[in-house]
């Protein structure tokens, strides 16, 4: 048995070995494409303002480009924040309903014990050991 955890051990290490390589091989080729699109994009605003310097003055092109790109990011911060409320609104759903469930449960639960009290502490131990059990796993699993 010793030789069979030595063997999965040594492959898991050179998985490991093998995935910490391809992830940083990835980031340097993510950072030059990420230097080069920069640079895409500074030479397309050159060319823009160049194309409008030649039919207009060369302030009102820099300030015609600059107002479209100022635009832009509005409509990009207006987005973001759409999309933020909307995540806000989509949390809070979750926990009205939540809310919801777990009072449903305390009302069937104090139902269950006013008619049958024994099926209701057999309930409670029941759950208690579960939850006893689920968080005994959660802390084995964040070593």
């Amino acid at each position: 048995m010793g030789t069979l955890g030595t063997v999965l051990s040594a492959l898991l290490a050179f998985d490991a070995a093998a995935a910490a390589s391809r992830y940083k091989r990835n980031a340097v080729l993510w950072a030059i494409i990420a230097v080069l699109l920069g640079s895409a994009y500074v030479f397309a605003l050159i060319a823009i303002a160049l194309l409008l310097s030649a039919r207009y003055s060369p302030v009102a092109a820099a300030l015609t480009v600059t107002v479209a790109l100022v635009v832009t990011a509005l409509v990009v911060i207006g987005v973001m924040a759409g999309l933020n409320a909307r995540d806000r609104r989509l949390a809070d759903e979750r926990r009205r309903r939540s809310a919801m469930r777990t009072n449903l449960a305390l009302v069937a639960v104090t139902s269950i014990l006013r008619k049958q009290p024994l099926l209701g502490a057999a309930t409670g131990i029941a759950v208690a050991a579960l939850l006893g059990l689920s968080r005994g796993r959660k802390r084995s699993d964040d070593r």
